[in-house]
């Protein structure tokens, strides 16, 4: 068996480092692990789920091409509509 031996400043930053790591990595699984369509998300999850500008999700609003409530001055979208937009997106090869 070998035995590796660092300071304990080194080891410190390396456990830091490795934390931040495993948050990173938390954050973006959220990100992606699917909702349930009775979920609600705001506007910065919308546009990243559907990878639109604050100013194109206005639009779309606008327009009515996609469901949404205002509450406190807060935009929410139902997941329901975010998948519905997605789906309406996809094109079938083949």
């Amino acid at each position: 068996m070998d035995y590796v031996v660092i300071e304990r400043i080194v080891f410190d930053a390396l456990v830091s480092q490795i934390a931040d790591c495993a948050h990173t990595v938390e954050k973006f699984m959220k990100m992606i692990t699917p909702r349930s369509l009775d979920d609600w998300v705001d506007n910065n999850v919308a546009g990243s789920m559907l990878r639109l500008g604050t100013r194109s999700l206005q639009t779309m609003r606008s327009s009515g091409k996609i469901g949404y409530s205002i509450i406190d001055g807060k935009v929410f979208y139902p997941m329901s509509e975010i998948h519905r937009v997605l789906n309406q997106s996809y094109t079938k090869d083949g």
